[in-house]
């Protein structure tokens, strides 16, 4: 089922997004991309950048490179990305694990997450992770009205009567649950547990990441204390699923 995009009015009635920010703002809006389809990445960038209020900052290619896309970003002498929207299901680090790290530092950069399927499907995980939407990738129209209304600061609808929680609102939420599980875990360890997730060994890992065998373990045993499980087979697990792998 598509999402139809509404606002509320202040008198608690809803109105039909429009496509276009109403804000008044003279520059266009800086939107970044994330989607591991290169194909799909490059559509929506060119999409995007055609509409008369929108240009795109910057594009990345998985979750990893799209966080470290938007710390880039921060550090960077031009603004920062007013929007920010993903794909969901990406191999390695998610979409929404990608919103969940990001909007526990950020309080006020809309995330709009896109898919090949039902938005439905991912609607309460997106909540869960901080995004301020889901739209169907095809819908350009949806898409297109959905990123009108979160730069106007406008809510979206999850179902009837209930909204995806503003930037703000997600953030304090994420404040009180607690660092995500990816956030926890060192650079070292995160690629320690995509090799286990592959498959390799502790040999073969060590070799990649050009440290001692004795050295992986101690990543692994950090990695496994931090995702809260006993060992590393329910390390491998739990890396899965908070992946998507």
């Amino acid at each position: 089922m598509m999402m139809h995009v509404t606002t509320t009015t202040s008198n608690g009635t809803e109105n039909a997004s429009h496509s276009t920010p109403s804000s008044g703002r003279q520059t266009p809006f800086r939107i970044a991309i994330v989607d591991n389809d290169r194909l799909v990445l490059g559509l929506l960038a060119s999409f995007l950048d055609k509409q008369p209020h929108l240009t795109v900052d910057w594009t990345a290619n998985s979750g990893r490179s799209g966080i470290d896309a938007y710390h880039r970003s921060l550090c960077g002498t031009a603004p920062a990305a007013d929007l920010i929207v993903t794909d969901i299901a990406m191999h390695g680090m998610s979409g929404l694990e990608m919103c969940s790290m990001i909007r526990f530092e950020d309080d006020h950069t809309p995330i709009l997450g896109a898919t090949s399927y039902d938005p439905q499907m991912y609607a309460t995980e997106a909540l869960a992770a901080g995004m301020q939407g889901i739209v169907a990738k095809e819908d350009l129209k949806r898409l297109r009205e959905s990123i009108a209304t979160l730069l106007d600061g406008s809510r979206l609808p999850m179902r009837d009567g209930v909204f995806f929680d503003s930037p703000q609102q997600a953030f304090a939420r994420l404040q009180a649950d607690g660092k995500p599980a990816l956030l926890n875990l060192s650079e070292n360890e995160r690629t320690v547990m995509d090799y286990l997730s592959q498959g390799m060994l502790t040999p073969d890992i060590a070799m990649l990441m050009d440290v001692s065998p004795s050295t992986v373990k101690t990543y692994v045993s950090r990695a496994t204390r931090k995702l809260g499980v006993g060992n590393r087979r329910e390390a491998v697990a739990e890396w899965l699923r908070i992946t998507n792998l």
